[in-house]
């Protein structure tokens, strides 16, 4: 099946609701900040390794952003043996930029976000207190980075845990 447009997704899941699964592939923090009513949140990495489940004997239909990441999906479920796929095309932004309904269930800045604002912020005063307090403080741009560097190689992120346990961050 060919990929759909926003306006056609939208009379799919108004007209054949019962049988349509419509997954966004972004996530969690992506979807909380806008999403399309009726969309279930299975980030990517969830379909990468195996931890989705989805039903097959409904069509579903994959969004993400822009359409990169759902196309990837769309290769991975093809690959475990589901039919019945087709992705919307141009993503979320597509959507939005038809003026289309959308959910949100925070407002707050994404998490993504808020981890470079204080990463960065503790690099530079960890940096400045070095340069003009004393030395020991240089400890703390050396631990942000082996942070930082820790979060890329293993893809969990300590300091943004701690944030999306923060009061701004909780759904209410």
């Amino acid at each position: 099946m060919s990929k759909l447009s926003p306006k056609a997704v939208k009379e799919k899941l108004s007209s054949e609701q019962e049988k349509v699964c419509f997954v966004d592939v972004r996530s969690e923090d992506e979807f909380k900040s806008g999403h399309v009513p009726g969309a279930i949140c299975v980030p990517l990495d969830r379909i990468e390794c195996g931890t989705a489940e989805l039903p097959k004997n409904k069509l579903v239909i994959l969004s993400c952003q822009s359409g990169k990441r759902s196309a990837r999906a769309h290769e991975l479920l093809k690959a475990s043996g589901y039919d019945n796929l087709t992705e919307m095309e141009g993503g979320f932004s597509a959507w939005a930029a038809h003026g289309l309904p959308i959910n949100r269930i925070r407002r707050a800045i994404p998490v993504i976000r808020q981890v470079l604002i204080t990463a960065g912020t503790m690099v530079f005063l960890g940096s400045v207190l070095g340069l003009t307090v004393n030395s020991a403080f240089f400890a703390i741009p050396i631990f942000v980075g082996a942070g930082l560097t820790f979060a890329g190689a293993t893809g969990w992120c300590g300091l943004a845990y701690v944030l999306e346990q923060m009061p701004w961050n909780r759904s209410s």
